[in-house]
């Protein structure tokens, strides 16, 4: 049997009158309210992911910048010896893990787009053959490109400070033999 309610908000107190007289019942709220369910997991669950992914990034970041620096210590020496300051030393290795960040996030744009049109086509091919109109289902906003690009950015900064920061330290250390660097 099929019951209607005039108004929405009537459902449940429906469905619980007719679970009372002994019947199951289920309505379309029971479904999106599984559904929603289904989702915060999903969420939940890409959450999880991502915060390992960015973890992982941040860490091959830092260890990218201090192989960088450790590899380029007469590099620097020579711009110090030519009357570059600590801070022109760090400014540059600042800007190199900006330039890492903006590389992977770039690179990361571009890998969700295609896997975004990749599904979009399975998809409509799908929907084509059942007689269902097709449609896009993944669009990635501007807005939303720009935002992830700034924010690749801010980690590869966020990243890249600490190894950006000891970098004249730790040309000091190695050109005078001292063993306070890292290994």
């Amino acid at each position: 049997m099929t019951v209607k309610v005039r108004r929405a908000q009537d459902t449940d107190e429906v469905e619980r009158k007719i679970k009372d007289m002994g019947f199951s019942a289920f309505s379309v709220a029971d479904l999106m309210q599984g559904q929603k369910r289904a989702f915060i997991l999903l969420d939940l669950l890409l959450g999880l992911v991502g915060s390992i992914a960015l973890t992982v990034a941040s860490l091959g970041i830092v260890n990218t910048m201090v192989m960088s620096i450790l590899e380029r210590t007469r590099e620097i020496g020579v711009m110090k010896a030519i009357g570059a300051s600590d801070t022109d030393v760090r400014r540059i290795f600042l800007i190199e893990a900006a330039l890492i960040g903006l590389m992977g996030g770039v690179v990361g744009i571009a890998l969700g787009w295609a896997v975004g049109r990749a599904i979009n086509i399975g998809a409509n091919y799908y929907l084509q053959s059942q007689g269902v109109p097709t449609a896009n289902l993944f669009l990635i906003p501007w807005w939303l490109v720009g935002g992830g690009i700034a924010f690749a950015m801010l980690v590869g900064l966020l990243a890249g400070g600490f190894p950006a920061a000891r970098a004249p330290d730790w040309t000091r250390s190695r050109r005078f033999g001292m063993t306070d660097r890292p290994d």
